[in-house]
């Protein structure tokens, strides 16, 4: 082999392990970003995409987010009605 294949095979093997010994890192970082609620790399390039080429798809998930962070209502004074046995109860039907 001449000296040019042995140089590419050697920086083919170099970068390889480079990325075998950064891997863990870059997988513990990305994991503690979704851990502490922060967005991916890549999470806002593609959220506006779906407003241009798919509106019923941001429509829907904009429906399905609004149901799911419905507020519990909040006591009003003198309202005993909510502590059952200890408990305190919700009643999400208002």
């Amino acid at each position: 082999m001449d000296a040019i294949a042995w140089l590419t095979l050697g920086a083919v093997v170099v970068l390889a392990l480079g990325g075998i010994a950064v891997t863990p890192r870059l997988h513990r970082n990305a994991l503690r970003r979704r851990i502490e609620g922060e967005a991916g790399t890549l999470g806002g390039i593609g959220a506006g995409w779906d407003s241009v080429w798919r509106p019923s798809a941001e429509e829907a998930q904009a429906r399905w987010q609004a149901q799911v962070e419905i507020p519990a209502p909040a006591p009003t004074p003198g309202d005993k009605g909510r502590m059952h046995d200890g408990r305190i109860v919700l009643d999400a039907s208002d």
